[in-house]
């Protein structure tokens, strides 16, 4: 008898247990009203692309800091001097280098990664359309955008007849792009990821673009006038068709028809 009381006084003591334990239970015991009773389904789709195309943008990266080091730095030296610029020139201009075309590639991925973010903040275009769909149409645009100023500016180097001032002026973009490309990519990567603000970073980077681009066109302006000794006209027409002009129709295109 006396172990069979203690059996019963353990299942008691067990039962009671578990009562004071339901009622302490976060999901039971509260003054938070119900809204679903029932448990509901979680159909949010986890986007892996902009890890993979992240990924691939610091492996090109890497891959060239490894490669060549030093190019890497003289390369950013030369955005801001036109002695170190003009020497990279004379050495060795071929945009068809492998430096220079995954530098050209790592550029188109961040900047388009950019634009869709700035898209997307802003709400401007294509707001109903999937984000992978609207990075690879950025991606389109960037590259036809380069594509027609390349063309453009063999056809002004003819008129003009200083096929080296359109070497120099495509080498000066070129090297820019792949610059602005690689001070990007953290900025890129901090939208991407943080739990902070965008605006603690896609302004700053919006900010960069800006002067990177006011600065270009110095360059060019310098490069017409105290080098080349080329006529006003003919700067005011390099500025308007290679640089002003495209980009203010491009702007209008898009937001008119998409």
């Amino acid at each position: 008898m006396g172990k069979q009381d203690s059996i019963l006084h353990i299942k008691t003591d067990s039962l009671a247990q578990r009562d004071t334990l339901e009622r302490a239970s976060l999901f039971s015991g509260h003054s938070l009203k119900i809204i679903h009773p029932t448990p509901m389904f979680n159909g949010a789709k986890t986007s892996y692309w902009p890890g993979i195309l992240l990924f691939l943008t610091l492996s090109i990266y890497v891959l060239i800091r490894i490669s060549e080091p030093k190019k890497i730095l003289r390369i950013f030296v030369s955005v801001f001097s036109i002695q170190e610029a003009k020497q990279l020139f004379r050495e060795e201009f071929k945009l068809t280098k492998r430096m220079s075309l995954l530098l050209g590639i790592g550029f188109i991925l961040v900047m388009a990664f950019l634009i869709q973010k700035t898209n997307e903040y802003f709400g401007l275009i294509l707001l109903n359309a999937p984000l992978l769909k609207q990075y690879m149409f950025f991606v389109g645009i960037i590259v036809v955008m380069y594509l027609i100023k390349f063309v453009a500016n063999s056809i002004l180097a003819y008129i003009i007849s200083d096929n080296d001032l359109g070497k120099e002026y495509l080498y000066t973009v070129f090297v820019f792009g792949q610059t602005i490309g690689i001070i990007l990519f953290p900025f890129i990567v901090c939208l991407q990821y943080t739990t902070y603000p965008s605006e603690w970073f896609l302004y700053p980077a919006l900010v960069i673009c800006a002067g990177f681009y006011a600065l270009r066109m110095f360059r060019v302006f310098v490069l017409s006038t105290t080098e080349q000794n080329i006529g006003i006209l003919y700067i005011f027409l390099y500025l308007c068709a290679l640089e002003i002009l495209p980009l203010l129709v491009l702007i209008k295109f898009l937001l008119v028809n998409f």
